[in-house]
């Protein structure tokens, strides 16, 4: 696959049924980037050639294979907790396998990164979740070290400062972040412009969300389309700019109406294109 430009709009698409539709969906955006969703219905092991040919006869280039499990219900903050990542005990083997399975799949379409939410960290690193967390996510980095592939933390469920501890505590070097903005506000984690200061040695990725604080009462805020939530985005790209970020720009837009989710990723595409011309970037 052909490497991205620096600070290239890319976009989070999903596997479907042919490769070829979905590799279509992304095209029909003007964008031949992006990280891809694989779901949990997706047999990796049926479809790796159906895709391997759809990817070497376009111009696409894939730069993360993005973990989603049977059962995560993303609806409230209580169900996250229950249902998201590692940190029920009755998913863990059944999502580690999966992952494994993915991460080769990805391997074998040469691409050379795995994300996924792990789950809530806990901020206290004497508990026994956060060791099993710690445990796992070694084991999970070793097997996509086999690949030579980073396996890539989503932010946003846990402070930056607690997200910086376990990383020291697993001790990869392929264990980076792939930071989403929109989820410090959703989880009310800390301001997303200092945690991404804070976290820029280890940031791999980046997704384009938007996002609203959770109104009082209630423990978990709504995704916006892009421009429209809390996510000071030029302050956002300036601070990739320090960074010396080079890689994509990726939207990510959790719309369920089909057709609004189109108008809103192209009107993301046009905002942050506006925004990187008024900054030289």
């Amino acid at each position: 696959m052909a490497s991205v430009e620096p600070l290239e709009i890319g976009l989070v698409f999903w596997a479907e049924e042919s490769a070829t539709k979905t590799l279509q969906y992304l095209s029909g955006f003007g964008l031949r980037a992006g990280q891809l969703g694989v779901p949990p219905g997706l047999n990796c092991a049926e479809k790796v050639d159906e895709w391997r040919k759809a990817l070497q006869a376009t111009p696409v280039t894939v730069t993360s294979v993005v973990c989603c499990y049977e059962g995560e219900d993303y609806e409230n903050i209580e169900r996250v907790h229950e249902t998201v990542g590692f940190t029920v005990p009755k998913y863990r083997a059944e999502r580690i396998a999966r992952t494994k399975e993915i991460s080769k799949f990805g391997s074998e379409l040469g691409v050379s990164a795995v994300s996924c939410h792990i789950g809530f960290i806990p901020a206290a690193r004497q508990s026994a979740l956060y060791t099993e967390l710690r445990d796992l996510t070694r084991e999970l980095c070793d097997a996509c070290a086999a690949y030579r592939q980073d396996f890539v933390l989503e932010t946003g469920q846990e402070s930056a400062e607690v997200l910086l501890g376990f990383i020291g505590d697993v001790e990869r070097t392929n264990l980076k972040i792939n930071f989403d903005p929109a989820n410090m506000i959703l989880y009310g984690s800390g301001d997303p412009i200092a945690a991404l200061a804070l976290l820029a040695d280890h940031v791999l990725s980046v997704h384009c969300k938007d996002g609203l604080a959770p109104a009082p009462g209630l423990g978990l805020g709504r995704e916006a389309a892009l421009g429209d939530g809390e996510v000071d985005f030029r302050a956002f790209l300036a601070q990739l700019k320090k960074m010396n970020f080079k890689g994509l720009l990726t939207i990510e837009r959790e719309e369920p109406d089909p057709q609004t989710k189109i108008a809103d990723v192209r009107n993301a595409i046009a905002r942050l294109t506006a925004w990187k011309a008024e900054m030289g970037m």
